[in-house]
């Protein structure tokens, strides 16, 4: 027998875990969508909480607003950190490892990002609950202990639209030629992550051992990740918002912050490269997320905007208070298209409005805080 491999001590017995090949991709799918365990860590600093909840296998992805899932990726996760992991598997003796695989899991990531609305993802965990005989609360409960369940999927919907993503290339052996594009990628990109995993099978009569092996997170990489994914705090984002924005943006900004403060719930701040923070109150006695607030830094010209969360607050309160609060937003004239564009989605969609568009309009501000008011227990 040839003794390599990994040796295992019980008792006083010591058996010998040869590495054994996948017998199909399949195989390997199964294992990672059962013992997510071993994706859970892999994370650029290496910092990773080691917990992971499987969403859902084969994920369907559009390529189109409200277009037919014409992708399939092969994982869907979601960390502790509510950020969607995206993983692509790959046997080393399939040809397409070496290149088709990165434009394959690029292509899944961008139209992810523009085109997943959070219901997709809400329906496929409660189809994996129901065929598994559980409910989602206890899913979340397991990944996220005591966090409310609406807070969750608002932080989940607030890093896929900021493409705050993590996406994972998994194969029993992973060629010199994607290690270094995985390397070259996640030092570019930012909020995204790119990782490899390595995952190799050890096997006796009895037992299976699985050992991964992370690359990309070279020191570029690490340098890149912590100089912009630092938890925003309201002083912080009121410096940058403040060094960015006019002076009526900003103080139309500090005017929103002061409304959470003195009637909402919580102030939820955003940890990616752009700074964000989402405004919560009580909808129906329960702190529900009403708008978010971001602020692109990345431009000399401003274009702070405020996103409106009608979606989430129709499946608590009916059509009555969106209908209300919308008819108010309907009269502000940048924000009538899109209002007229997520009525017809099913308010899948989220209207949005640049802050200097509302500071231009004398109306704007008014009757943006009015229809905040139709919307939540004042």
């Amino acid at each position: 027998m040839d003794a390599t491999g990994i040796f295992l001590k019980v008792g006083d017995a010591l058996t010998l875990l040869a590495e054994t090949p996948y017998d199909s991709e399949d195989v390997l799918q199964e294992a990672l969508a059962k013992f997510p365990e071993v994706l859970a860590g892999p994370t650029t600093d290496g910092s990773g909480d080691a917990r992971l909840m499987l969403v859902s296998r084969e994920m369907g992805v559009p390529s189109t607003e409200q277009g037919a899932a014409n992708f399939s990726l092969d994982h869907l996760f979601i960390d502790h950190e509510c950020i969607p992991v995206l993983v692509e598997v790959k046997r080393a003796s399939d040809t397409r490892i070496r290149r088709e695989v990165v434009g394959q899991m690029l292509d899944y990531a961008a139209n992810a990002v523009k085109h997943w609305p959070l219901a997709l993802i809400r329906q496929a965990l409660e189809r994996r609950a129901t065929e598994e005989g559980t409910a989602v609360e206890a899913l979340l409960g397991e990944l996220r202990p005591g966090r409310d369940p609406e807070e969750f999927w608002s932080t989940v919907e607030s890093n896929l639209i900021a493409g705050r993503v993590r996406m994972i290339f998994v194969a029993d052996a992973l060629p010199p030629e994607l290690v270094r594009v995985i390397e070259f990628l996640n030092e570019q990109m930012s909020p995204a992550e790119v990782l490899g995993v390595e995952l190799r099978q050890f096997v006796s009569a009895a037992s299976v051992a699985y050992v991964p092996r992370v690359v990309g997170r070279t020191s570029a990489a690490i340098g890149a990740k912590s100089s912009s994914g630092n938890q925003w705090t309201r002083e912080t984002f009121l410096a940058t918002t403040k060094a960015r924005c006019g002076q009526q943006e900003f103080l139309l900004v500090e005017k929103l912050l002061a409304d959470v403060e003195s009637r909402g719930v919580r102030l939820s701040w955003g940890r990616g490269a752009t700074p964000g923070v989402g405004g919560w109150y009580n909808v129906e006695g329960r702190p529900t997320a009403v708008w978010v607030l971001n602020a692109n830094t990345d431009s000399p010209t401003t274009k702070a905007y405020l996103v409106f969360y009608l979606g989430d607050i129709i499946e608590r309160t009916g059509p009555g208070r969106i209908e209300t609060a919308t008819a108010k937003l309907e009269q502000v004239e940048s924000l009538r298209p899109k209002i007229v564009e997520a009525r017809a989605s099913g308010w899948r969609r989220y209207p949005s409005i640049r802050l200097a568009e509302i500071v231009d309009d004398p109306r704007a501000e008014a009757i943006v805080f009015q229809a905040i008011t139709d919307l939540i227990d004042d």
